[in-house]
């Protein structure tokens, strides 16, 4: 069976890593069961088998990748069914949308969810995170938080998806995929965080609550941080 490493909180069942996300809901369209091995932040030795320290990694067999692309990438090679990307193109457009939505949508989340992070995470990793953030930052946690800017930020972003989605139920079409969850990767963060920075009844909302519920209806409730 497929072996999902991710990021946990303090609670073992607050999974909020929006790349994590990514590839949970990417097994869950292919129909592949699979064990979540939940790590905290601080927890690296579980990833040697990756070369790397860096959640997501799924392990099948002696197959171990890493990045949530890449990940995309295997599971499609590997397990055709119920294609996420389909062809080399569309790889790459996936990884054009890849940077497009780092600036677009997870800098103005970040802005909002970094104090909902450091509340969330176990005491051990507090340290970890603090520093490491700060550092690429350049400036306190503190400094870096600003509620309104990320809400504001994040509403003006989306401008674009609600559009899209204003003319079709998902991303990709008809039926959700690959690009559908690259970007829910990123609600789902701010969703486990106990946040929704997206407006209520919005064309984004609704198609946010289809993948939502789809995920729900084979996995359970999908927990939030209070």
């Amino acid at each position: 069976m497929l072996e999902l490493f991710e990021l946990r909180g303090a609670d073992p069942e607050i999974l909020f890593s929006p790349y994590c996300w990514r590839v949970r809901l990417a097994l869950a369209h292919k129909g592949l069961p699979f064990t979540g091995s939940p790590l905290r932040f601080t927890d690296k030795e579980p990833l040697a088998c990756s070369g790397q320290n860096l959640v997501p990694v799924i392990r099948d067999g002696e197959t171990v990748v890493n990045d949530s692309v890449a990940i995309f990438e295997y599971l499609d090679a590997t397990y055709p069914q119920q294609p996420l990307l389909g062809d080399s193109l569309a790889a790459n457009r996936a990884r054009l949308l890849e940077k497009l939505t780092f600036t677009a949508l997870r800098m103005p989340l970040l802005k909002l969810l970094v104090p909902r992070v450091y509340a969330a995470i176990d005491d051990a990793d507090k340290d970890y995170f603090r520093t490491s953030r700060e550092k690429a930052l350049g400036m306190t946690l503190e400094a870096f938080a600003d509620r309104q800017l990320g809400l504001d930020s994040f509403v003006l972003a989306v401008g674009p998806l609600e559009a899209w989605l204003k003319t079709q139920p998902y991303l990709d079409g008809e039926q959700p995929a690959g690009t559908d969850y690259l970007v829910a990767g990123l609600f789902f963060w701010a969703w486990c965080l106990g946040e929704q920075p997206w407006p209520a009844e919005s064309a984004v909302d609704a198609w946010f609550q289809r993948i939502l519920k789809r995920y729900e209806a084979e996995f359970g409730v999908v927990k939030r941080a209070a």
